[in-house]
């Protein structure tokens, strides 16, 4: 029967039809099979080819592993953006992943930063310099991850304090100095000094430095909002509890941003002033971050999507806080903020974005423009280009991790172990107050004020001449007539002809009022007024003498000689007649 069933064209068909049948579902679930494989495998949208290595040989790129896959696929196109406006200068790969970063306030000779810390999960704490050099791997006294980090300069010279908060609650003061190795070469040494807070709380979130003269307070929060005070000998100064988380505080203001709005601290009594902030709706801020530039700014992003851009404004007893813009930003969150001149950066685990903040764009809109974006694995390529890439591990997912120096330096978690250092090109623009200011008109008026002073200083008889004290004037001659005359007017009286017995005024202990004597007339005019009289229409000045002092040189300031009960006229000292040689 099987013979005969073979032999039958039809059944000889429909067997090879099975055949086919069957084959064609193994094939289809070996696909099935090999696609869940690879989409397991892909990371962030970059599909990545299964324990293939990219080696460099000959100058091509050459393919290892599986011989069946020849064809090559793009999984990501490279982007010149941040390449451009950001140069490398060095990356640090760590032993764990990096979960806090802090620029120490150490500088070189150039005036820019010279080390770096960097905390990871395992309680660890890295300083390195702007080339990559790790100068200092410190195992603190808590294996917690590190959090948050905060330092600042000692009094003594090269040296500084950083503070750590750990996970676990913990707050560890640590000294960074630089100790000399002979004439020049130094190295830096990291000690554990104090320890504030032990482990065993809630992980601390934020951590502040306030100064009040030579005293320095450690300002820290944890996750429950808990704002407490420390000394820098490591004691607590005191604690308040707020009604809202505290998100960031603004340096040397005690003013802070909450999830709600704003708040202050004083110090004194430990109090806390809390109010909301106008525009936000009742969202809640997950993140907030003030301008390099102009404190009173700061830039968050809100619970419903929204990048906001507030202003807070006043002291610790008056305060205002106040949404100035919103913009919906489609961006997964954790994030991470951070702020330099002109820019604002923002970091998840998968991209960062760069906006501009002081474009004359932005003066008008009010709201952070955004310039580019670009992937983490875009920028840890351009140093891990030609390197073995292991894709058997997971990617772990870290909070996202960035700091900068206000400035142009930049400090970036590229997700795992590197860590990479830039420096940022973007041009930086004047601010608006600086504009402002230029066209002021207090400004033109005060630039008025100096050219009207430079002016009239050059010409010092400028400033008689608005005054009464004009000798040439008819008013100041007849108000400060010379005594014996009557009628206003001073006689001429010839220098060669006075007495030897005059009276000098000048030498009197009554000193009066001090008259330089005039140029001699020609002959024939002694008794001549020196002054001509109002009434003569043909009167003309006389020419100015050398000899003559010029006003500043005349003193009419001198003290009366009458007491004020008596009148102010004067009898005159000379008689009004033709003056007379004594000589003679």
């Amino acid at each position: 029967n099987s013979k005969h069933e073979f032999n039958d064209p039809h059944e000889v068909l429909l067997h090879k039809l099975e055949e086919l049948v069957k084959n064609l579902s193994e094939v289809v679930s070996r696909l099935e099979t090999k696609v869940l494989k690879e989409s397991s495998k892909i990371d962030d949208g970059v599909g990545i080819k299964d324990e293939i290595s990219l080696i460099k040989y000959d100058g091509r790129m050459k393919y290892q592993g599986d011989e069946e896959k020849k064809k090559g696929v793009s999984v990501t196109k490279y982007s010149p953006f941040w390449s451009e406006r950001f140069r490398f200068m060095s990356a640090l790969k760590l032993g764990s992943a990096a979960t806090c970063i802090n620029i120490l306030p150490f500088r070189d000779y150039e005036g820019f930063s010279k080390y770096v810390g960097v905390g990871d999960e395992r309680g660890r704490v890295y300083v390195f310099l702007r080339n990559g050099d790790v100068v200092v791997e410190f195992y603190t006294e808590c294996e917690s991850p590190v959090v948050a980090m905060v330092s600042y300069m000692s009094v003594y010279k090269n040296e500084s304090f950083v503070v750590t908060g750990h996970r676990n609650g913990a707050i560890l003061m640590h000294k960074v100095y630089e100790r000399l190795n002979g004439e020049e070469l130094s190295s830096l040494v990291m000690e554990t000094v104090g320890k504030f807070v032990e482990g065993n709380g809630l992980p601390i979130t934020t951590l502040e430095v306030h100064h009040v003269g030579r005293m320095r307070y450690i300002l820290c929060t944890d996750l429950s909002g808990k704002i407490q005070v420390f000394r820098e000998e490591g004691t607590l100064y005191g604690s308040a509890m707020p009604r809202s988380r505290p998100l960031v505080f603004l340096k040397q203001r005690l003013l802070f941003l909450t999830e709600t709005g704003a708040g202050s601290l004083d110090l004194r009594n430990m109090r806390i002033k809390e109010s909301e902030c106008e525009g936000l709706n009742h969202s809640l801020a997950r993140n907030y971050v003030f301008d390099a530039t102009e404190r009173s700014k700061a830039y968050g992003f809100t619970s419903d999507g929204d990048l906001i851009h507030v202003l807070l404004l006043g002291d610790i007893m008056n305060f205002k806080c106040r949404v100035r813009s919103k913009k919906i930003l489609e961006i997964n969150e954790p994030l991470a903020f951070q702020a330099i001149k002109g820019y604002l950066i923002i970091v998840n685990t998968e991209k960062v974005f760069v906006f501009n903040v002081s474009t004359p764009h932005y003066v008008r809109a009010g709201v952070p423009r955004l310039l580019f974006s670009a992937s983490l694995d875009e920028i840890k390529s351009s140093f891990l280009t030609y390197q073995v890439m292991d894709t058997n591990k997971e990617r772990v997912q870290v909070m996202p991790v960035i700091a900068s120096d206000r400035e142009t330096l930049i400090v970036l978690g590229l997700g795992g172990e590197y860590v990479g250092m830039y420096r940022s090109n973007l041009p930086v623009l004047k601010g608006e107050s600086n504009t402002m200011l230029w066209t002021s008109p207090v400004l033109f008026f005060i630039l008025f004020l100096f050219g009207a002073w430079q002016f009239f200083a050059k010409k010092k008889e400028a400033f008689t001449s608005w005054g009464t004290d004009d000798p040439f004037s008819s008013s100041s001659a007849t108000n400060s007539a010379p005594l014996g005359s009557n009628t206003g007017e001073r006689p001429f009286i010839d220098s060669s002809s006075r007495s030897s017995d005059m009276v000098d005024l000048r030498s009197s202990g009554l000193r009066g009022r001090r008259y330089a004597s005039p140029s001699r007339y020609p002959s024939g005019a002694t008794t001549t007024s020196f002054r001509p009289n109002s009434a003569d229409p043909i009167s003309r000045p006389a020419p100015v003498d050398p000899n003559y002092r010029a006003a500043p040189e005349l003193n009419y300031r001198g003290s009366t000689l009458e007491p004020t009960g008596f009148s102010k006229r004067r009898e005159s000292l000379f008689v009004n007649t033709q003056a007379t040689d004594d000589k003679s």
